[in-house]
């Protein structure tokens, strides 16, 4: 049975939060998908909403949202290895910086599912959520911070018990969230009006900062130094932010709502999806938009393999992933794409 699917523009976003935002988010209205290149998708599941590559780059775990499952990719010659069952709704997971869990956020069972990377096995379930959105860890593993919409929090969650063990207020309807590479910040995404990010300090475990983001943050990457942060926006832009100081320093527009965004290992680029099947990269020492490359599909989230050569993006209309050569056009101009200010 197809499920609603989760929103993406501000204005459904409110109508949820005067609810109270104790049930799932309302059905999201997408284009219709053109057909990836030929040669260039690999099949899934239903509906995949989100990828995630482990540290060695062997393999991509993806969410099949309406398929209740998570895809297994081998990325040595791009087949799928296996499907996985979990919870009901999968939307976004997240691979514990060990490399040896998965966590899958599954938003209509209230409840995330733990597997085994080496077995590729389901071997808990974490229970105690209302809509569970992201996920995040701690740079040793031991913590996972689940943002939960139906409660208006991040909870944490003991790795070892497979408990929730705490909870942090961060006002209504939080989404997308990340953690800082040294692991003492969280920067949690909220796309209500007005749209904002909270900074969660992890050592005291309390809201430290708020950052207005006025276009509907929908996605959040941060640079390997910590220093800043790109937001996808659904009013179809990307905005830098200078995490020093907590505040957007630059906009960069888009053709169309920006889906999600990653951020290259080294931090020199990031990679934005957009609604028309386009990868936006942009320069990050200059803040600049430099080239686009076509990914296919619909794209809904994306992730940049460890050695930084590819890219893997999931169309959700499609049902497919399609993986992209994120070098391969660097010397070429942009023929259509980003507007420059």
């Amino acid at each position: 049975m197809t499920r609603p699917r989760r929103l993406v523009t501000v204005v459904l976003v409110v109508g949820a939060a005067l609810a109270g935002c104790t049930s799932q988010p309302p059905p999201t209205v997408r284009p219709a998908a053109p057909a990836p290149p030929s040669g260039s998708a690999i099949e899934v599941g239903s509906n995949p909403s989100d990828v995630a590559i482990t540290p060695d780059g062997r393999t991509a775990y993806v969410t099949n949202y309406d398929a209740d499952s998570v895809s297994v990719i081998n990325t040595a010659d791009d087949t799928v290895a296996g499907t996985i069952p979990v919870g009901d709704a999968p939307e976004r997971l997240a691979i514990s910086p060990d490399g040896h869990r998965v966590y899958v956020a599954n938003n209509s069972s209230r409840s995330v599912s733990v597997i085994d990377t080496a077995t590729n096995t389901v071997t808990g379930t974490i229970g105690g959520f209302v809509v569970p959105r992201a996920i995040g860890f701690s740079p040793d593993s031991r913590v996972a911070f689940v943002s939960d919409f139906g409660v208006n929090k991040v909870l944490l969650v003991d790795t070892a018990t497979l408990k929730v063990v705490g909870g942090i207020a961060v006002g209504q309807a939080p989404g997308g969230m990340v953690v800082t590479p040294d692991g003492r910040r969280v920067y949690v995404l909220s796309n209500s009006d007005p749209g904002k990010i909270t900074v969660i300090d992890t050592a005291r475990r309390r809201v430290t900062g708020i950052i207005p983001i006025h276009d509907g943050p929908l996605w959040l990457a941060i640079t390997p130094d910590g220093r800043v942060a790109y937001s996808a926006n659904a009013a179809g832009s990307v905005s830098v932010i200078d995490l020093a100081r907590n505040r957007v320093r630059a906009t960069l527009p888009l053709a169309q709502a920006a889906n999600s965004i990653a951020l290259a290992p080294d931090g020199r680029h990031a990679y934005a999806a957009d609604n028309t099947g386009t990868v936006t990269v942009i320069d990050t020492a200059g803040d600049k938009v430099v080239r686009t490359i076509s990914a296919g599909g619909s794209p809904d989230a994306l992730a940049i393999t460890p050695d930084g050569h590819r890219g893997y993006v999931t169309n959700f209309g499609a049902s497919t992933v399609s993986v992209i050569d994120v070098r391969a056009e660097e010397n070429k101009p942009i023929a259509e794409g980003p507007r420059s200010r």
